[in-house]
């Protein structure tokens, strides 16, 4: 689903390149929800790419990471792991990125009947828009994690 818009590109993810970027340039609330959910950024960054069906690039016109997002499989054929990381270049396409997050949302859910994973709640900018998005918030992981689902019916 290679898309331009006014600020920014969406195109297909180039593994080598983009998630040693992405790594290098991370926001610190991804980084932080990483290491909380006791992975190395780095290494959340390589597994994201490599175990995702679909994954997504989002640059600027000058070629610069501005996140990436993907789906992976997990055990279950009905339940996608759903994933962002972004860079501190996020805010600059604040409009264009809520404005057609569903419609890559609906590319991730290809067969699954739902997607998951899990976020920190005290990062509120994301919650804020997975709850947009649709998504239903299980019980505590941790801390300060939950789960989180988008289910079919609910986007």
């Amino acid at each position: 689903m290679d898309r331009k818009f006014d600020d920014c590109h969406v195109s297909k993810a180039i593994i080598g390149f983009d998630g040693p970027a992405l790594y290098e340039n991370m926001r610190v609330e991804d980084m932080l929800e990483c290491i909380g959910l006791g992975t190395h950024p780095r290494v959340a960054c390589e597994q994201s790419y490599h175990l995702s069906d679909k994954c997504y690039s989002i640059k600027t016109h000058d070629y610069r990471l501005i996140a990436s997002f993907g789906v992976c499989p997990t055990e279950d054929p009905k339940v996608g792991c759903a994933w962002l990381l972004g860079t501190d270049l996020m805010p600059t396409i604040k409009k264009t990125f809520v404005k057609h997050s569903k419609e890559y949302l609906d590319d991730l859910m290809g067969d699954y009947d739902y997607l998951t994973n899990y976020v920190s709640m005290n990062n509120k900018l994301s919650v804020r828009w997975l709850t947009w998005l649709g998504a239903e918030f299980g019980e505590p992981h941790g801390v300060d994690y939950r789960r989180f689902t988008i289910n079919r019916k609910n986007k």
